[in-house]
């Protein structure tokens, strides 16, 4: 794809910021925003993965990488505060940031959990709030705005083993209905992706000190493609202003 062809593409002139951008949800809305014509903003923990991908998407002035963890606010504010310097604006927010571990209840390791309440739940509490006030400015100037967060089918399969991170999962739906209600009467969508997934494995958060297991934690991870997340995250921030693709649950065909 040339230079002018991405940039005049169905999201061309938009800025996305992408938290979770080096995990195997993440890279894939990366890739497809980029192809769409939008410049991004790709928020990670890990420098190297971080380079890499930027290598991968080939560079450019519409690629910036920044590092950030999504539980620390300051680094969320610089992360906000680098996107506004580089690009002027902002009008996508993506929340992929994520952990995902399993056991039974009753042997749940309280560690777990309060990694999982800081990287799911509070994270994305953080990156929602922080990016709230410029997404709301484009939508004053008329410009499309958009906040996606992704989600989870446990959400209503209860899938065993996975009681607290079906808890949180459930509490960032709800949230995703609120910030709707909140933010919609401005001319902010907010949408909320739910895949399903198969195993419990995590993003980058669980997997950035083995980034040679990658493909191995994609198989296991999720029952639906990250392509195919990418590719519902793309067509909700491309539809006309006046209509909001508010919840998608994503099955496998051969399951659903």
């Amino acid at each position: 794809m040339s230079e002018h062809s991405a940039t005049t593409g169905v999201l061309g002139g938009r800025v996305a910021v992408v938290f979770g951008a080096t995990g195997w949800i993440g890279r894939a809305i990366c890739r497809d925003l980029v192809q769409a014509g939008a410049s991004i903003v790709m928020v990670g923990r890990d420098a190297n993965r971080l380079d890499a991908l930027h290598r991968e998407l080939g560079g450019g002035d519409r690629v910036l990488s920044t590092i950030a963890d999504v539980t620390s606010q300051i680094e969320v504010d610089d992360a906000r505060a680098a996107a506004i310097t580089r690009f002027g604006h902002i009008d996508l927010l993506v929340v992929s940031s994520g952990v995902i571990t399993g056991s039974a209840f009753g042997e749940g390791i309280p560690a777990d959990w309060a990694e999982m309440i800081d990287v799911n739940l509070r994270g994305l509490l953080h990156a929602s709030q922080t990016f709230a006030e410029p997404l709301l400015d484009s939508a004053d100037r008329g410009a499309p705005a958009d906040i996606v967060l992704i989600g989870a089918v446990s959400t209503d399969v209860r899938a065993p083993r996975f009681a607290v991170f079906n808890a949180l999962s459930a509490a960032i739906k709800q949230l995703a209905r609120a910030l709707r209600h909140e933010y919609g009467p401005q001319g902010t969508r907010v949408h909320i992706v739910e895949p399903a997934f198969a195993v419990g494995q995590s993003d980058e958060h669980r997997n950035a000190s083995a980034p040679e297991h990658d493909q191995q934690h994609e198989r296991a991870a999720s029952a639906v493609k990250p392509d195919a997340i990418a590719a519902v995250v793309t067509l909700a921030a491309a539809l006309p202003r006046s209509v909001n693709l508010a919840e998608v649950l994503l099955l496998p065909t051969e399951t659903a």
